[in-house]
């Protein structure tokens, strides 16, 4: 499925949030034809400490659906073919994962080819037969009724799933609620809808392991994009990069500012080491505010060479007036 634009993305988004719950896979060959290659399978782990130390919201909902799960992601309107292919793919893959799980089983049981199985043993095979989620950006109400999807209610708004027998079910990112709940899932949606999920992820707490997660996939999507020579980029591949950029510019900024506030932070630590807590008045904490990284770093180290807090008071004066 490389001709969907986000579908590189998709995969470094789902490996950077999920490598802490469990083990993902991607690009599983059940043919000899890309059309009908798994792009993306996982495997929960449910004792790793990742569920219990990051909220995904919804999107953990539906990692937890089953044991083994098929992910499968469309940038634009899932069409009546991509179902069909979706189906063929899991059952090649089962078909052929199936066989091997029953030999492996017989053998271990010692039991010959005609001899079967107990109930309980085949109760184990079927567990591994996984379950697939299509995420898609949008789906007609025409093709839902076609493929008799029922909304899954337990799980909002813009989720359905499918005939029971196909263990497979939908999710509309554009149906989907603005909400913490489903901003995760929306990063995955169309450029408006990402861009408006990652601002409310940004606004997250630094010591969030999610957001720091999700920034970081975003910056390996653009630099993997800015090694592939331009006129073999989509225009929608070249959008979605420049969206990627803007994270990425902003991300730097963010560093930045936070390398500078642990240094002004630095130089207060010192004044009230040297000096007097009463020494760091607001007049000076503005000042501090006002140096770039280099004169920050300056000051640091002239901290050492005064003996006067009038020196120091004298030199962020001189620099301040520079500027004016």
């Amino acid at each position: 499925m490389a001709q969907y634009k986000h579908d590189r993305f998709f995969k470094f988004y789902i490996q950077s949030l999920y490598k802490t719950k469990g083990e993902t896979l991607q690009n599983i060959q059940v043919r000899n034809d890309e059309d009908l290659e798994i792009d993306l399978m996982f495997t929960v782990e449910r004792e790793k400490s990742g569920w219990k130390q990051e909220n995904l919201g919804l999107f953990d909902l539906l990692m937890q659906e089953h044991s083994t799960l098929i992910i499968e992601h469309y940038s634009s309107y899932l069409e009546e073919t991509d179902i069909n292919k979706s189906i063929t793919r899991k059952n090649l893959y089962w078909d052929r994962k199936q066989k091997e799980l029953l030999e492996n089983a017989k053998a271990k049981s010692e039991l010959t080819s005609r001899e079967r199985l107990s109930k309980e043993a085949k109760k184990q095979i079927e567990n591994q037969n996984p379950f697939t989620w299509i995420l898609t950006v949008n789906c007609s109400e025409k093709l839902l009724i076609l493929c008799n999807a029922q909304p899954a209610e337990e799980l909002g708004v813009g989720v359905y799933r499918l005939s029971p027998i196909l263990r497979m079910g939908i999710v509309i990112i554009e149906q989907l609620v603005d909400s913490p709940e489903t901003m995760w899932l929306k990063m995955l949606g169309n450029k408006e809808t990402a861009r408006s999920a990652f601002k409310s992820i940004r606004q997250l707490s630094p010591d969030r392991k999610e957001k720091n997660d999700i920034i970081s996939a975003c910056i390996k999507y653009c630099v993997y994009l800015k090694d592939i020579p331009t006129d073999s980029l989509t225009s929608e591949e070249e959008d979605f990069m420049k969206t990627m950029q803007e994270i990425d510019a902003w991300y730097e900024a963010e560093i930045n500012k936070a390398r500078l506030e642990g240094k002004i932070q630095s130089a207060s630590n010192i004044i009230r080491a040297k000096f007097s807590a009463s020494s760091l008045t607001p007049q000076i904490v503005n000042q501090l505010k006002q140096l770039n990284e280099q004169q920050l770093d300056d000051f640091i180290i002239l901290m050492f060479d005064w003996q006067q807090l009038t020196e120091m008071e004298e030199w962020l004066s001189m620099i301040e007036k520079s500027k004016r």
